[in-house]
């Protein structure tokens, strides 16, 4: 695995929670909840762009705060590494990568 790699799986991941709090088939809490307020389909809408918007904020800080960019939350900013089990690098340019898949798509 690359930096790209696991950037683009954080992505993945962000954009598999947002579904599955809309799917109806899939049982979540955050979905229940979201059913219970019983929107129209604009609201739902609004809704889902609320917490994709929310979802793109924390994953985009976290990722930024990795290479250094930002604290993680009251910590002194600095700068972190992290390997896959091969030893692999998976921040080199991570906040870059992070722009592009969390920012620019």
């Amino acid at each position: 695995m690359n930096t790209e790699d696991f950037v683009k799986g954080v992505h993945q991941t962000k954009e598999e929670i947002v579904n599955s709090y809309f799917d109806t088939t899939i049982e979540t809490y955050v979905g229940e909840l979201i059913k219970s307020l019983d929107l129209n389909t604009e609201q739902l809408r609004t809704l889902k762009q609320v917490i994709d918007a929310t979802l793109i904020d924390g994953f985009y800080s976290l990722l930024v705060g990795i290479q250094g960019g930002s604290s993680i939350g009251y910590n002194t900013q600095q700068e972190y590494k992290l390997f896959d089990e091969k030893g692999n690098s998976l921040t080199d340019n991570i906040g870059g990568l992070a722009f592009e898949y969390f920012q620019e798509s």
